[in-house]
């Protein structure tokens, strides 16, 4: 499968379906790994078809560091996604160290980022790292996203 294909078959419908269900962590996971993933996938489709692109890059996860320097936001669902799939992280930087960091909950005025989620506090798939700061899952999938497809383009893929 392509990056393009897997962001059309996999990533859109498991982002539109966490829009649609922003309260629910299944859906909120299902489109952080989604997302994650599909980095991978560009990272294997770079190798056959833009090695100069990964030059001095061993593996998809060295991958995502490097798009992680263009956005804390990109950073975050990697880190989101490596805490859900370890359970507890104990090794490296990361804003992350548990999957229980992730939960449903309202919050109140001030809380979170100004202009982040979704307006009258609805109970929203919430990130709480390691700094004590509440991101919306939501908003954090969004940004991730964009920062894959803008390379996506870049790449001609």
């Amino acid at each position: 499968m392509t990056p393009r294909e897997f962001l059309e078959n996999v990533v859109r419908p498991n982002v539109e379906d966490f829009k649609t269900n922003y309260g629910s962590v299944r859906h909120a996971y299902n489109a952080v790994t989604a997302v994650d993933a599909l980095a991978a996938h560009l990272y294997v489709w770079c190798k056959t078809n833009a090695s100069s692109e990964i030059a001095g890059v061993s593996d998809d996860t060295q991958y995502r560091e490097r798009l992680a320097h263009s956005s804390s936001d990109f950073r975050l669902l990697c880190d989101i996604a490596k805490a859900q799939k370890h359970a507890h992280l104990n090794r490296g930087a990361t804003e992350v160290t548990a999957a229980a960091q992730v939960a449903t909950r309202s919050l109140g005025w001030g809380e979170a980022r100004w202009g982040e989620g979704r307006w009258g506090g609805p109970r929203q798939v919430v990130v709480t790292t390691d700094g004590g700061e509440l991101r919306y899952v939501e908003q954090i999938v969004a940004t991730a996203l964009t920062v894959l497809e803008t390379e996506m383009s870049r790449l001609k893929v």
